[in-house]
């Protein structure tokens, strides 16, 4: 199988979809040398955000490795991430490059 989505860190808890993936379809993404399956719960457009695992309202979305925003709802597996249901977080950058 070939995936269709990409994982970036495997810290993320988001993966980015690499084409259109519609309802119901099956997202596929590496981990590691691990070929991961989840179903995208809503059409997730191409180069746009997949929730791998649940994301709780105010728990942080992870990208990169790194916090990207934090969920403005509870956001489930295969659900399609954006700026619809995540919002930016404030950061201290002074104190992170520390």
């Amino acid at each position: 199988m070939k995936a269709n989505a990409i994982l970036l860190n495997n810290k993320d808890n988001v993966v980015t979809a690499t084409c259109d993936i519609d309802q119901g379809h099956t997202v596929l993404y590496f981990k590691d040398s691990e070929l991961c399956e989840i179903t995208a719960i809503e059409k997730i457009p191409a180069w746009n955000k997949a929730a791998i695992a649940p994301i709780n309202n105010e728990e942080t979305v992870i990208k990169y490795g790194e916090i990207i925003g934090a969920a403005m709802e509870d956001i489930a597996v295969g659900a399609y991430v954006s700026h619809l249901n995540i919002r930016s977080l404030p950061r201290d950058y002074k104190k992170e490059l520390k």
